[in-house]
């Protein structure tokens, strides 16, 4: 059951030239541009059609992820900030970016964020209804599903700003963490399609069925 509150997803996207920067070894750099526009195109899809949602926004310094996003039906956010690219300012960025998301859902009185990566191939929209069904009942929550790696998969805050998001290694147990230091009720939701995402050759190639 979805709750009666105000629930907006927020999609951060990298510009389409650096996604999956991790499959530079398997594949090249268009397929790589492909592959992130093709997960992006499928997460939109998902989620744009769960009805129950007050709105969707993208988050993005890449023109044509935004014009992509607007086409699809999705509100969208101009990144701020410059773009950087060693993995520590990677993950600082992307923190960034789902910070800036919260001040704009809130600023629309949003009551809940929901944070998704683009790149959960098993992705359904029952996993979005899962997510806000844990949240039901609960005034100031964090819900959380984790990655295969011990990463952050999917992070539904209430109210949007109720702790500033630590995504990079490990962040699984920083958001514990952080929600328990702000004394918020938590919930977790487990499902394939949550948990799996792509991000290294391994994973890729289970995606694609390619013998190891």
């Amino acid at each position: 059951m979805f709750p009666p509150k105000q629930l907006w997803v927020v999609i951060p996207a990298k510009p389409l030239r650096e996604g999956k920067s991790r499959l530079a070894s398997a594949l090249s750099a268009e397929a790589r541009r492909e592959l992130t526009r093709h997960f992006i195109q499928r997460t939109l899809a998902v989620v744009l059609s769960v009805t129950e949602l007050a709105g969707v926004v993208v988050v993005s310094r890449d023109g044509e992820i935004l014009a992509l996003a607007e086409v699809a039906g999705a509100q969208v956010l101009p990144e701020t900030g410059s773009g950087m690219l060693a993995t520590v300012a990677e993950e600082w960025g992307l923190n960034r970016a789902v910070g800036q998301a919260a001040s704009f859902v809130g600023s629309k009185g949003g009551d809940g964020l929901l944070f998704l990566p683009t790149d959960l191939p098993l992705l359904a929209a029952d996993d979005i209804r899962a997510l806000a069904a844990a949240w039901a009942g609960r005034e100031k929550c964090a819900v959380l599903a984790a990655s295969q790696d011990g990463g952050t998969n999917a992070l539904l805050l209430s109210p949007p700003d109720a702790i500033a998001p630590a995504f990079g290694v490990g962040s699984f147990a920083r958001h514990l963490r952080l929600a328990d230091e702000r004394g918020l009720a938590v919930a977790l939701v487990e499902s394939e399609g949550l948990a799996w995402d792509v991000d290294t050759p391994e994973e890729y190639r289970r995606m694609a069925g390619i013998p190891e």
